[in-house]
């Protein structure tokens, strides 16, 4: 164990503001890193956070004896990064994309460690600082992709191997039962865990970089590639069985023995090129070791660190004050409404979202059918919901037999801004719903997420405090035969936002 007592002298002063920064670091931005760590407690998917900066910290131990000949140096491009990334953060946090705040803070973190300790001393560490990276719970972004791929694979092989499937979203049904694709089954869990242990195999046993990019970008797409045999084994398990087995925890058991086997190979196949001298590679890494002197301006330089990570909380606590997003429905979205008012709808669904502080619901004929109209305001975003967010599905876990089978973008001719809405179908087998959905930011609509943030961010810049809703339009329609149902709900979308 190396104490603090026992490092040289040209390490003390250092490693002592580093500290203190520290400290300073993680008590500014305490809810950033509370978010972080709620994610690990509630998800089993990203529950591997815990042990990311023990590992990282383990990792530097293992090579202390390298680092202690350095001489750490404040660097001034170190701090350029750091406050690069504290704007990063202050965009994000006002903007509530969570994820880029969460990468943003731990950039941060190794950017204060930069800054602190120097060029030398941070890139003889290179990997465990941007191992670092793995504490931010991020990838559920990709579950839908994830979902559609397993769905696509698992009817392949079905087909090639001759079994009859008929496949609706991502629901498919054999003669022996029926299955769906959850978010269970995208293999994000299997994927998230690979990349980490790939990440540390590949540092820890190999020496040049070509192999260690290779052996990732394995530890990448073997998981994806067994997530769908994986799938395909399962129903084939439950479909030969006669839906006596796989249908049931052993499901969950056999997907992570087989996971198990599959990293086992992939690590086994590994060891061949292992590079013998792994364990020494420390002086290729950390280069020529050059003692340069203690530089009489580090309390200066820990200053202008110290401003630097205290201004982006002190910045976004003023323009959290400086707006005031009214939780309102705008008249103007509801006053070209069809006089005719619809019978309420007998379906058993109609939208539901977490934090919504105003709403608006509806029922308006059209054509002789009813459509239904809701309108949605998350306020300034405090209440535990977001107005744009990937968990906010058409299909909440509390609408049982609702599933979706198709999802997709169609244009929207608004006069003055012709863009794209999101169509959705869904059914409980007996009726079909089609669904339009879209933002309004201001008086712009958009089903582009990113575009939606882009023009929140500008807003709140701004002070503008106009409201942000969610329009949800949807209607009854025959399955397979959208076309009336589209017209009636574009119909009352140009009422609405023209």
């Amino acid at each position: 164990m190396l104490k603090f007592g026992s490092l040289p002298a040209h390490w003390q002063r250092p490693l002592s503001a580093l500290l203190i920064l520290t400290l300073v670091f993680g008590l500014s931005f305490r809810e950033s890193w509370q978010s972080i760590v709620d994610i690990w407690s509630r998800s089993d998917t990203f529950a591997h956070g815990y042990l990311v900066l023990p590992a990282s910290l383990w990792l530097i131990m293992t090579r202390r004896d390298l680092y202690v000949k350095l001489r750490p140096t404040p660097s001034y491009l170190g701090i350029t990064m750091l406050l690069a990334c504290g704007f990063g953060w202050l965009v994000a946090e006002i903007t509530g994309v969570l994820v880029v705040e969460q990468f943003a803070l731990v950039g941060m973190l190794v950017c204060l460690i930069w800054s602190v300790l120097g060029t030398q001393v941070a890139g003889s560490m290179l990997f465990p600082l941007f191992f670092l990276f793995l504490m931010v719970p991020f990838g559920e972004d990709f579950v839908p992709f994830l979902m559609e791929y397993t769905a696509s694979f698992v009817v392949f092989m079905l087909r090639l191997t001759g079994i009859s499937v008929y496949r609706e979203g991502l629901h498919f049904t054999l003669t022996s039962g029926n299955w769906s694709v959850i978010e269970a089954c995208s293999g994000i869990r299997y994927l998230i865990a690979s990349i980490t242990l790939g990440l540390l195999y590949a540092y820890l046993n190999y020496t040049r970089y070509v192999k260690r990019l290779i052996f990732i970008l394995a530890s990448i797409l073997v998981p994806i590639l067994a997530n769908g045999l994986r799938a395909y084994m399962i129903v084939m398990i439950g479909h030969l069985s006669d839906m006596k087995l796989a249908t049931g925890v052993d499901h969950i058991i056999y997907g992570w023995l087989f996971f198990g086997l599959v990293m086992l190979l992939l690590f086994y196949i590994g060891s061949f090129w292992q590079d013998q001298s792994a364990g020494d590679a420390d002086q290729t890494e950390a280069g020529e070791i050059i003692l340069v002197s203690p530089k009489s301006h580090i309390l200066l330089t820990g200053a202008i660190t110290f401003i630097g990570i205290a201004m982006w909380p002190l910045a976004a606590t003023e323009l959290h004050a400086r707006q005031s997003i009214k939780a309102s429905i705008p008249a103007a979205l509801l006053q070209n409404l069809p006089v005719e008012a619809g019978a309420a709808p007998v379906w058993s669904w109609e939208p539901l979202f977490k934090g919504v502080m105003a709403a608006e619901k509806r029922s308006v004929g059209a054509d002789g059918q009813v459509v239904g109209i809701y309108f949605a305001n998350f306020g300034d975003e405090s209440q535990g919901g977001e107005l744009i967010n990937s968990q906010n599905t058409l299909i909440s876990k509390d609408q049982l037999g609702w599933k979706i089978i198709d999802d997709s973008l169609r244009s929207m001719d608004w006069p003055a801004q012709p863009t794209k809405v999101e169509e959705v179908v869904i059914t409980n087998g007996q009726q079909y719903l089609l669904v339009l959905r879209w933002y309004r930011i201001g008086q712009t609509n958009t089903a582009n997420r990113y575009y939606a943030k882009w023009l929140q961010l500008l807003k709140r810049l701004s002070g503008d405090a106009s409201p942000e809703v969610m329009a949800v339009l949807y209607t009854q329609t025959p399955h397979g035969d959208y076309r009336q149902a589209r017209d009636r709900l574009q119909k009352i979308a140009l009422a609405c936002c023209e």
